[in-house]
């Protein structure tokens, strides 16, 4: 009695080549977390503070503007509130890289603490979909069977973490500055905003590779997804609130690159060296002012930035090491 016979045929339909199986496996995981409310409840808060940021720009540039709206209504208001207006256009005149520069940088700043909040809160829930349920559930070995290769999955789970960040950060900061910028009165907006872009720009990339990294260890250590979640929180949120006591050693605080991040935002932004330019100029319309933005400019940013750094790259290449370790048949 002879079985069924098989008859394999060579396969000549369209070839989707390395890159569709990369797309695959990070759209997968975007699709899986749009699944969830609270995803997209995180993307909804994005879109408003992108819109935030189209706001405060058109405002801003509004009031500034020799030709702004704020001007026209000044007119209105009789002598002093011209003579106001005026003290403000010639500040505009003299010092635009301050007053444009610092006012985007401020805003941006803004704009990329709330978005890095909620890229976190997106990692608690993606951190258990990236590889902690793959080796669980002995996936891994399949998913890493030929032509699939370890870095092809890698590359595809990394697509996913970019993904998150570009739909809840960097998406709405660039078209948020783009609808303010289409809005403003004159160029020297657009001209002397591309500096405080540039700076939020190299942050998101920063906070991006950090990110990333920390959150592909977490998930190739963790054997469940209950405990990924949990060691992703206690990382984010137990190690920045021990980071800021101050009974402990400084290199302590570094063991936390939610709060190592802070600082590198700091930093980048430039925001104290603004403020200090800002606390030299103001005395001729508000001595008050000038005197508590000082006092502020010595508030922010850090005076051990290369401790930040060094913690930065040791987390990193600790995650690093212990994802490669991982990514392999169980």
């Amino acid at each position: 009695m002879s079985g069924p016979s098989l008859d394999f045929n060579r396969w000549d339909g369209p070839r989707a080549g390395v890159m569709a199986r990369r797309w695959t496996i990070a759209s997968m995981g975007l699709r899986q977390l749009m699944q969830g409310k609270l995803f997209r409840i995180l993307i909804g808060l994005g879109c408003v503070a992108g819109l935030l940021v189209a706001v405060a720009g058109f405002v801003f540039s509004q009031t500034l503007a020799e030709n702004g709206w704020l001007t026209a209504l000044a007119q209105k208001g009789g002598p002093r509130v011209e003579a106001v207006m005026s003290a403000v256009s010639a500040l505009l005149l003299l010092y635009p890289d301050m007053l444009v520069t610092g006012a985007y940088k401020v805003v941006f700043w803004v704009q990329a603490q709330l978005g890095l909040w909620l890229s976190l809160v997106a990692m608690t829930l993606l951190v258990p979909q990236l590889i902690t349920r793959d080796r669980a559930s002995q996936a891994l070995t399949i998913y890493l069977a030929r032509p699939l290769t370890p870095r092809d999955y890698l590359l595809g789970k990394l697509g996913t973490i970019v993904g998150v960040l570009l739909l809840l950060w960097t998406a709405p900061l660039v078209i948020g500055w783009v609808v303010s910028m289409a809005l403003v009165p004159d160029m020297v907006f657009f001209n002397y905003s591309l500096e405080a872009m540039g700076a939020a720009l190299v942050f998101n990339l920063i906070a991006m590779v950090v990110i990333g990294a920390v959150a592909f260890g977490v998930s190739a250590l963790a054997k469940t997804a209950a405990v990924a979640r949990i060691s992703w929180i206690g990382l984010w949120i137990v190690m920045s609130i021990v980071a800021k006591t101050k009974a402990l050693p400084s290199w302590v605080g570094h063991l936390s690159f939610s709060y190592d991040l802070k600082m590198v935002s700091d930093e980048v932004f430039a925001l104290g060296d603004t403020l200090t330019e800002a606390a030299g100029i103001l005395p001729m319309l508000n001595p008050q002012m000038a005197k508590e933005i000082g006092q502020a400019a010595t508030q922010v940013g850090t005076d051990e930035i290369g401790g930040v750094i060094v913690g930065l790259v040791i987390l990193v290449s600790a995650s690093l090491t212990v994802l490669w370790g991982r990514i392999k048949p169980e």
